[in-house]
């Protein structure tokens, strides 16, 4: 709603302090009293009555605001501070603010932020101008002759073509009642803007204009069947006909409130013909309500418990709708009661209007601002024994919203109605409240409970969000901005599952929704929602932490000239998993012996149920879903909801849209990759087999360190295989049958272990020795592993290192379809190379050989090594952690982006998803995490802002403020953003470039956040499955060249998406490699290693390495400027001179001089084409 505050409170220190504030505050305190008078004028009397047509429509007039500044600003400049005055003063004023705000920020930033949302009322004389007219438009109209209200219905239709927006069912022509109008009694402005508690957004708001029916055009028994309703419709089309008809025009159409088709009301709005009612710039709407005098029926006959609707023993929605009706008034002026006494209470109602508008807007779940304003009245007031009050008229607006919320997040609710107040008699006592609404807060009058319509699931909603808010408040960190700032409500991103159901009105599909259910609900769409509620709530059980029923109202809108019509309203279903719960297989019913309840518990769950008999004993009966692996189980919920909603509401599977596991198909093979050599079972073992591999290759690699002269002080996993985060699941490769595996599936990984031998003092000093010691500990490994154990190995000694002090050796283990390449790690090798660094007398050019080796050190058998343990960590914690990162690094391979971002950069920024939650809570679905991810990136400020990720859970605050001063610094050495484009920060790396120092470059940052937003939107607007698959789709047009790959080469292409069965088939190309298996053999990441060390200063490659089949090429904007001719320029160049226009053009001739060099692109392609064009380019495609 007010993206500008959290930027404009910094501001904030530079102007008044906060004792200044509050000095002025107490100060205008003392002055208020001259402004109650005018305020009572406009909320003490809520509006016009005939009698008082002239009054004020503001509670403060210009002159009483002028005269108000003017007495405040006289006794400021009368009142001469001395220096201990100021300091006294701003003592005190940090003092209030620590008692009375979180902090002294926090402050500030609900300072700006009221500011922010504040409606200037000073600027709406031409709304008071519309107001006035409207109330002399409906005093102006004549009465009207008595009519049967089928014969008013016709005659208005006829005569002025308005449409009488009678609910159903509509009143009969057997019908005998009549109805004559006769004008308003009076007219009140109510709700927020008779408060002026109004708060800005980006939608127009709301002014409210209650119209009080005069009581003699009822009769006594007309609260029953509708005829109350019916005539209300009538009296609201006499009152459109009036506006219509008027000399100043108006734009009015029907709609209802809170979607209620028992209370339509009248939406009016500004023509824009710039007339003195032209009310355009305010930016609002004028609501016209009808009301009724509360003792115009018997209240006794509208309690919860009452009949008012045949066949219904009850009817507490129908009996509810009409009451409120009745308290527009009185409510306002029990507010305004309290606005008076507490100076911050509109304050809060401000922000909790902006709280709530994050999380439910265009969502009705029964609660509103007004609500929860009606809410923190009762927690200043308490009840009448003294109890129940836990506010403070003193308290500031933070106190007040937080006191409230606090409230909300821990009463309970369903065995203990809120009483704002309560009536003599024994209909509205609070059992009977309690026995038929799901939830009660009831009005000042103790008749009306103003939640009527509230479900649990909507309860459920508001305590959830009520709760995280308390959980903001009390962190240390400040959370100003996913409190009041971040939109929460994309079903999307909150919820882990989302079902969406296009609602159409078959009332007679459900036996349940009977005719007593329809005479208290205005229709089919309110019970629905309360049902579905209440079964998936009790199906669902504790797989769930919340079901969140959601709908935007019905007839949002409708012309005069229309019928009331139903919208096509889509109903949705968020739910927040459990993760320990939710992949149970099995649910357990009431014991057999119990015969009622094994019957009430088959009738719910039909033929689902079953008696079953469990290991200890006990014979119940239960639900079973079978289903094995990560993602079958995880879609047990799916399953479950699909089942209840067809059982109970008869809607099949085939209406609905249900979002959770679409996304699983892009982590598996092709179905076109052969079984015989990738076996489909491996969905269901997952990373089990590898990690089973793994933890008994390190056993037995620790039995065999008797033989060593050191002992192995451990063995740690370093690579993404082992810490469950590769994009496809590690595969079990047949090594002694190689020959059987055509070129396109002979990738497999080599699988990082780090060996840490212990220490000892007779190591040599000499890093050429050291290495030598290694590669004899390596031998004496290799051997031992065959003797005892009958596993190969070879000893590899790298000799693409030419750095001579750099770690060069390791063992390749051949281990049960596994490949394990082993690093043995000694701190004696670091701790050299740290003194060759810091000695005086190292030479640069050993001090560089030293820093490289050093660096190459850490990555290798320090950082990987503890990276990979805290993922395990996270893997542990969050169930969905693992195939997010697969999905994440899927999602940046399919863009062409793999060669520019790492691994480990990935699983960080998917750490922060989940550690960093905020405004939700962590993740349990894949899908919800994905985008949720895909969020981070479109919405990330990259440039100015560092992402810390707490993936140690040692973060400590200190360490978050040197973390974004050394960005700040970083920023400012370094404005072109050539090194650490995008900041990852974590507990053990402050600088946060440990895994993006060169990449990726700023350029590709910047591509990285625009695919995102774009997959964002394809997400948002996602109505199908096949929607979903353009999020995987790149656009190949922003790339001027883009190679063709030959995929008979890519050694990797199994891994790809969408390959071609040909390709793939076990006789295709399998005598091409021979029978020895190659370990990370990939021919084109070889080949773009080559173009990025040859041309990575003119192009930037793109690829995918999960088997892409494309080589896309961009030139370097950055050197495209030409510049002075000098030897050794570093790429192809050809020599260019500027024209008379400032472009580019080629030198021409012997006799011109060219004075500046240029890349020549041309040629640098085609050098790139040669150096592929043995067998691994195909042709060029695009140019």
């Amino acid at each position: 709603m007010v993206l500008a505050a959290k930027r404009k409170y910094k501001k904030s220190f530079n102007s008044e302090p906060a004792s200044k504030q509050a000095k002025k505050n107490r100060q205008s305190k003392k002055h208020q009293e001259s402004s109650e008078e005018e305020e009572n004028a406009y909320a003490g009397n809520t509006g016009f009555s005939e009698e008082e047509e002239n009054g004020d429509w503001e509670s403060n007039s210009d002159d009483n605001s002028d005269n108000e500044d003017k007495l405040e600003s006289t006794q400021i400049k009368t009142t001469k501070a001395t220096e201990d005055d100021v300091i006294s003063g701003e003592l005190e004023g940090l003092k209030e603010t620590a008692e009375l705000y979180k902090s002294n920020i926090f402050k500030l930033e609900i300072d700006e932020l009221l500011t922010e949302v504040t409606v200037n009322y000073e600027k709406h004389k031409a709304l008071e101008k519309a107001l006035h007219h409207l109330k002399a438009i409906f005093d102006s109209i004549p009465d009207g002759k008595q009519l049967k209200l089928h014969e008013f219905a016709k005659d208005m239709l006829k005569k002025n073509k308005i449409t009488t927006p009678f609910p159903d069912p509509q009143p009969t022509k057997e019908a005998l009642h009549a109805f004559a109008f006769q004008k308003p009694t009076a007219m009140h402005v109510v709700g927020g803007y008779g408060l002026k508690s109004i708060a800005k957004s980006k939608s127009a708001f709301n002014v409210d204009v209650a119209v009080e029916m005069p009581s003699s055009i009822f009769q006594e028994k007309d609260y029953a069947n509708y005829r109350y309703h019916h005539k209300r419709a009538c009296y609201l089309a006499v009152l459109a006909n009036a506006i219509k008809s008027a000399n100043k025009k108006f734009n009015v159409e029907y709609s209802t409130m809170n979607g209620d088709a028992r209370r339509p009301i009248l939406l009016v709005k500004p023509a824009g013909d710039k007339s003195d009612v032209d009310f355009t710039k305010a930016k609002c709407i004028i609501r016209v309500m009808p009301s009724v005098n509360a003792d115009v029926f018997p209240i006794h006959r509208l309690a919860p418990g009452k009949s008012c609707v045949k066949p219904a023993e009850a009817t507490p929605h129908y009996n509810a709708s009409l009451l409120m009706d009745t308290s527009y008034t009185g409510n306002l002026a029990f507010l305004y009661q309290h606005s008076k006494t507490s100076p911050e209470f509109k304050n809060a109602i401000l922000l909790a209007r902006t709280w709530l508008h994050q999380r439910f807007n265009n969502t009705n779940i029964g609660f509103t601002p007004f609500v929860f304003a009606m809410l923190m009245a009762y927690l200043m007031q308490g009840n009448k024994d003294g109890t129940g009050k836990k506010l403070s008229a003193s308290h500031s607006s933070y106190q007040l919203l937080r006191g409230t919320l606090d409230f909300i997040a821990t009463h309970d609710f369903a065995t203990t109605p809120v009483f704002l107040g309560e009536s003599d008699k024994s209909e509205f006592a609070a059992t009977e409240f309690q026995t038929h609404y799901n939830v009660a807060i009831v009005d000042p009058s103790g008749t009306l409970n103003l939640v009527a319509d509230m479900t649990t699931s909507g309860l459920a909603q508001l305590q959830h969000e009520a709760k995280l808010a308390m959980s903001y408040f009390n962190d240390s960190t400040d959370r100003f901005e996913p409190l009041f700032l971040k939109n929460v409500n994309d079903a999307k991103f909150k919820f882990d599952n989302v079902v969406r159901i296009p609602f159409v009105a078959a009332e007679g599909t459900v036996a349940a929704f009977d005719e007593a259910a329809k005479a208290d609900y205005y229709s089919y769409l309110p019970w629905f929602v309360t049902r579905i509620s209440d079964v998936l709530k009790r199906g669902l059980s504790n797989r769930v932490d919340l079901v969140a029923v959601q709908h935007t109202d019905a007839n949002a809108t409708w012309a005069l000239t229309e019928s009331m019509q139903q919208d096509q309203v889509t109903v949705t279903v968020g739910l927040l998993l459990n993760s320990d719960n939710a992949p149970r297989l099995v649910d357990q019913g009431p014991d057999s012996s119990n015969d009622e309840a094994v019957a009430e518990f088959r009738k719910f769950w039909g033929n689902k149920s079953e008696l079953r008999r469990f290991k200890d004993g006990a014979i119940v009966e239960s639900v079973v879903w079978q289903t094995q692996g990560y993602e079958n189980r995880s879609l047990i919920v799916q399953k479950m909801v699909l089942y209840l909603l067809q059982l109970h509401l008869n809607v099949e599977p085939s209406q609905l849209m249900y979002w959770a596991g679409q996304l699983y198909g892009y982590l598996n093979l092709s179905k076109h990759v052969p079984e015989n050599l990738f076996s489909s079972e491996l969905k269901t073992s997952g990373f089990h087999p590898v990690m089973q591999a793994y933890q008994q290759f390190s056993k037995q690699l620790r039995q065999v360190d008797d033989a060593l002269p050191l002992l192995i002080n451990n063995v740690y996993p370093a690579h993404a295989g082992l810490r469950y985060s590769t994009v496809t699941l590690p595969h079990p490769v047949d090594f002694n049958n190689m020959v059987q595996y055509p070129t396109t599936t002979r990738y497999f990984d080599a699988i990082d272990v780090v060996i840490q031998i212990e220490r000892s003092a007779k190591f040599p000093d000499d890093l050429t020795v050291l290495q030598k010691v290694k590669h004899a500990f390596y031998l004496k490994m290799s051997d031992e592993l065959k003797t005892r154990f009958d596993v190969d190995s070879v000893v590899i000694d790298d000799v693409r290192e030419k750095n001579p002090l750099a770690i060069r050796g390791y063992l390749d283990v051949y281990y049960f379809g596994y490949l394990f390449r082993c690093h043995i790690c000694l701190e004696q090798e670091a701790t050299l190379l740290e003194k060759i660094v810091e000695a005086k007398t190292t030479t640069k050019l050993n001090k560089a050989l030293a820093t490289e080796a050093l660096e190459k050190y850490k990555y290798q058998l320090r950082y990987k090594q503890t990276h990979t343990f805290y993922v395990q960590a996270m893997c542990a914690k969050y169930t969905a952690y693992s195939s997010t990162v697969r999905l994440a690094k899927r999602w940046f391979g399919t863009h062409l982006l793999s060669p520019h971002v790492t691994d480990e950069m990935v699983e960080l920024l998917v750490a922060h998803v989940f550690l960093e939650s905020q405004p939700w809570i962590a993740p349990v679905s894949t899908f919800s995490a994905f985008a949720r991810v895909l969020g981070l990136l479109a919405t990330w400020d990259w440039q100015t802002t560092p992402l810390i990720v707490d993936i140690e859970g040692e973060l400590t605050t200190k360490d978050r403020e040197e973390i974004v001063a050394q960005f700040s610094q970083h920023r400012r050495t370094n404005p072109q953003m050539s090194v650490g484009a995008m900041t990852i920060a974590t507990a053990k790396d402050h600088s946060g470039h440990r895994w993006t120092t060169k990449k990726p470059a700023r350029a590709i940052a910047a591509r990285i956040q625009a695919l995102a937003r774009a997959s964002v939107q394809v997400l948002e607007e996602a109505t199908s499955n096949q929607d979903i698959k353009r999020v995987f789709v790149t656009p190949m047009q922003d790339y001027p060249i883009v190679l063709d790959l030959d995929v008979e080469h890519c050694t990797r292409y199994y891994q790809n998406m969408h390959p071609e069965a040909k390709y793939l088939k076990p006789t295709y190309g399998v005598a091409e490699l021979g029978d020895k298996p190659y370990a990370q053999f990939d021919p084109v990441q070889d080949f773009i290693a080559d173009i990025e060390k040859v041309y990575g200063q003119t192009v930037m490659v793109f690829n995918n390495k999960y088997g892409g089949d494309k080589l896309a090429l961009v030139w370097n904007p950055t050197v495209a400027t030409p510049m002075q001719w000098k030897v050794n320029a570093g790429y192809n160049s050809v020599p260019v001179d500027m024209n008379k226009n400032g472009f580019l053009k080629p030198a021409k001739g012997k006799s011109e001089i060219s004075k500046f060099i240029a890349p020549n692109f041309a040629a640098i392609l085609a050098e790139i084409e040669r150096l592929g064009k043995d067998g691994i380019l195909k042709q060029e495609q695009q140019e």
